[in-house]
């Protein structure tokens, strides 16, 4: 009877043990291939992009570029296709075409409602007649390497993770063009959504997101949607950088600068559908031919994007209604 009740205390014992090693960690590995994100950041800031503009050659090649790599991660394809194309016009008046570039990863138990998860590639080009671009001495090119190829390879590796760990909601991963000419890709995808706009849980997007001397990445959002903030501050205890909710409305960190209709959310947003922007504040070489990818910071790039992939992860795994 000693042996056989010494036995059962035991075991007793060890089942508490057992249950915490089951129980997911508070801090979950984020497992992205960083120094793959680099080499695309470099590819898509290369001076041979001159800058990806909409409506340029260059643009084509990086749209091409992010189409086939949704190929070869084995992205599936929503109606019109992989590229989904929107008119817009240039200053002056002459219509252009531009492209989105969509893939999704169907989700395991929810495939009908999604979660957007979103960058835009295009930047402003090269200097020359109705450019933005700034020249810093002969470099004429604005290769837009923080703006946004950073968040373009995110978007990649975010596709990436979740094709090996597949998502309970189906994520639709869109890279948009056209947002450096006022949003507009978004607004033509949001406008004619391949999609039920209505079960679109939430956008994530992602803007300039490869560099900050203070360490400090931006999640905007929040404060307008405060159903969000429980899943964001889970996420902000357990980034390697510090990240802020703020940028988002009145008393928010940021103050007065609420960046809601300053990248691709502001479409979702306008259509009602919550989102999360992440970002930085801008640096010297915003909107410059200095924004080069040698200028990025490694390590807080690779800490950033693994922020996001904590966020999408929670959100997946408890999905906050929209209200």
């Amino acid at each position: 009877m000693r042996l056989l009740h010494r036995i059962m205390s035991l075991a007793l014992l060890a089942t508490p043990l057992l249950l915490r090693a089951q129980s997911p960690p508070a801090c979950p590995v984020i497992a992205i291939d960083s120094a793959g994100m680099m080499r695309d950041v470099f590819r898509l800031a290369d001076d041979s992009m001159r800058g990806r503009r909409v409506g340029t050659p260059e643009g084509t090649q990086a749209r091409d570029f992010i189409a086939t790599r949704f190929d070869a991660l084995g992205l599936d394809r929503v109606p019109p296709g992989r590229v989904q194309p929107f008119t817009t016009t240039r200053r002056g008046g002459a219509a252009i075409t531009g492209f989105n570039v969509v893939g999704t990863v169907t989700g395991t138990r929810f495939p009908d409602q999604y979660m957007v998860i979103s960058a835009h590639f295009d930047h402003i080009g090269a200097v020359g007649p109705g450019a933005q671009c700034r020249a810093s001495g002969a470099d004429s090119i604005c290769n837009g390497a923080d703006d946004n190829a950073s968040g373009t390879a995110g978007l990649l590796a975010m596709a990436a993770l979740f094709i090996r760990a597949k998502p309970q909601h189906t994520l639709v991963f869109v890279a948009f063009d056209a947002e450096e000419s006022g949003d507009v890709g978004s607004s033509a995808w949001v406008a004619s959504a391949p999609i039920p706009l209505h079960q679109v849980l939430i956008d994530v997007n992602m803007d300039m997101v490869g560099r900050n001397v203070k360490n400090q990445l931006f999640a905007a959002g929040p404060t307008k949607y405060p159903q969000l903030r429980p899943l964001a501050e889970a996420t902000i205890g357990c980034a390697k950088i510090t990240v802020t909710i703020g940028h988002d409305g009145p008393g928010a960190p940021g103050g007065n600068d609420d960046w809601t209709n300053q990248s691709d959310q502001a479409a979702f947003h306008a259509a009602g559908i919550p989102f999360v922007y992440f970002g930085e504040e801008d640096h010297p070489d915003y909107h410059r031919a200095t924004d080069h990818a040698d200028r990025l910071m490694p390590a807080f790039y690779a800490a950033a994007v693994r922020a996001v992939g904590d966020f999408i992860r929670r959100f997946d795994q408890a999905p906050v209604p929209r209200r």
